[in-house]
């Protein structure tokens, strides 16, 4: 049997989609994606809902025994101090998630997490299941920290070469004096630190922005000319250098091109899948899309994002329809 995980949706989260009317965006939605999910992964899944901070902890207290992580999605929540130490108490993995950015909101849960993934919408959720799946909070090497760890340790052979040959005799450093290699530098990465790497890559990811600080070496290097602040466009369709539409501009007219590269074979599902989660991520982060229709995008967007599972597979009547919807 897989590992066992217990999924908690905090308050509101029943609502999810309602007042919009989006079609695929509720919560018995985003349930049956889990469901799915876990089970082309080989995970176990409980799920529960609940307005009331109690029954979320009480269902904490009652599963300990049974779980190998927690997949939580505190909602209102995301200040509570008694959930943040049941958590603790409990002892098991967890992976906050939330379906929108925090923002300037700062989350009390984390602090018994071993991760926060935020502003994906589905996608947190399922990207949180991966990671139980490939072990990266429950202290196994992934093949990734394998392959790094294996480096580290051929870096540091190559050292300790480098120095039998300055012992046997001297050699040329243009001036530079050559420093030694700590001793803790031989070290293997540890599972504990290759853990840390894991949860913290995506932090790190979306904390280099481009034009940011690089390492050089001690070599001062000029810093290139920052590019033009883009324009607020208030409305108004973006413009390419040549007047024409930007190529990733996100409008119905772009949405309905790659359905129809898709209906026409240009495109596989899956291909319209990850272009359709990107995008979204874009617009999440303040990307430009077309004035006046940024809901109904995005309601587009996160359709294509499932519609390669089971449970929300879109056919080709169903992609003509939303073609369809995007002309109006």
């Amino acid at each position: 049997m897989g590992k066992r995980l217990l999924v908690l949706h905090g308050p509101n989260l029943n609502l999810l989609g309602e007042r919009e009317g989006r079609q695929g965006g509720r919560l018995a939605d985003l349930d049956a994606a889990l469901n799915a999910r876990a089970t082309e992964l080989g995970l176990e899944l409980k799920v529960v809902q609940s307005n009331h901070e109690g029954v979320l902890l009480d269902t904490l207290h009652a599963e300990r025994s049974r779980l190998d992580g927690v997949v939580v999605s505190p909602a209102g929540l995301f200040g509570s101090y008694p959930l943040m130490e049941a958590l603790e108490a409990v002892g098991v993995p967890a992976i906050e998630v939330y379906l929108e950015r925090l923002g300037e909101r700062e989350s009390v849960v984390a602090e018994a997490c071993a991760a926060t993934i935020e502003g994906q919408g589905f996608q947190s959720y399922l990207e949180a299941l991966e990671r139980f799946a490939n072990g990266d909070l429950t202290g196994e090497l992934t093949e990734s920290d394998e392959e790094e760890a294996d480096l580290e340790a051929s870096e540091d052979e190559e050292a300790e070469d480098e120095e039998a040959e300055e012992s046997s005799g001297p050699v040329k450093t243009l001036g530079r004096r050559r420093q030694e290699t700590p001793p803790e530098k031989a070290l293997a990465v540890s599972p504990s630190r290759a853990l840390a790497r894991a949860a913290d890559a995506p932090a790190k990811a979306l904390a280099r922005a481009p034009g940011g600080a690089t390492k050089t070496l001690g070599r001062k290097v000029e810093a290139p000319a920052e590019p033009a602040s883009p324009r607020k466009t208030l409305g108004r369709k973006v413009k390419g250098a040549q007047g024409t539409p930007a190529a990733d501009f996100l409008s119905r007219a772009l949405v309905r091109q790659k359905i129809a590269d898709r209906l026409a074979g240009r495109m596989t599902p899956s291909e319209l899948a990850t272009w359709a989660r990107a995008k979204w991520t874009e617009v999440q982060l303040g990307a430009a899309a077309e004035s006046g229709y940024r809901d109904m995008l995005e309601d587009c967007l996160q359709r294509l994002t499932l519609s390669t599972m089971p449970v929300s597979k879109l056919s080709d009547s169903e992609l003509v329809d939303m073609m369809t919807r995007l002309e109006g």
